[in-house]
């Protein structure tokens, strides 16, 4: 289903646009505009150690789109914060693990396709051990944590094909192949 064009009315004096069919919108009654523009989303790469092997940190989507399937830990960035600590608080709200915001480096950016609507900011921190991890507390956003090991068949699993697509990426920069042998942590 999809939504309702949000901007049919001038958000400054409430008169309806006239023209509708793009972007940037103009009012004829003040004169203001409005664009449309995408939407930047924060996504961390968590390196997990656990068995002494390397893996990323995954969270179990509870909700739609794609509820039940994997994704890397991330989420909407806040007006008020940077990329960095937006991924450091999504890290924090889907999965109980505190990253430190000043961590984050840049991994990898993208676009949403065929709609590039999102922007999608990949960073990396630095690694974690399992076994210092607090039980996991299940939402109805996050069913699970986990962790994947390799990047065979992630496009099966993953709920966003550009989540399997950095996670094959890191895999890649780390020399890590075979099957992502998902394991809840």
């Amino acid at each position: 289903m999809s939504r309702p064009d949000p901007h049919q009315h001038c958000h400054a004096c409430g008169a309806a646009y006239n023209d509708t069919t793009m972007y940037p919108r103009v009012c004829d009654e003040c004169g203001n505009m409005v664009w449309l523009n995408p939407l930047p989303v924060a996504v961390l790469l968590v390196p997990v150690q656990k068995d002494g092997r390397v893996g990323l940190l995954v969270i179990r989507r509870g909700i739609e789109p794609q509820a039940g399937k994997l994704a890397l830990v991330g989420g909407f960035i806040e007006a008020d914060e940077t990329w960095q600590a937006g991924g450091a608080r999504e890290v924090l709200e889907e999965t109980g693990i505190e990253v430190d915001a000043d961590s984050v480096s840049p991994f990898w950016f993208s676009s949403t396709d065929p709609s590039p609507n999102r922007v999608l900011l990949f960073g990396t921190v630095a690694d974690v051990d399992a076994a210092t991890l607090e039980p996991f507390e299940p939402t109805s956003e996050t069913t699970a944590r986990g962790i994947v090991f390799g990047p065979d068949d992630l496009e099966e699993v993953f709920a966003f094909p550009l989540h399997a697509e950095a996670a094959s990426r890191w895999f890649e920069t780390r020399g890590i192949m075979g099957p992502h042998d998902f394991v809840e942590v």
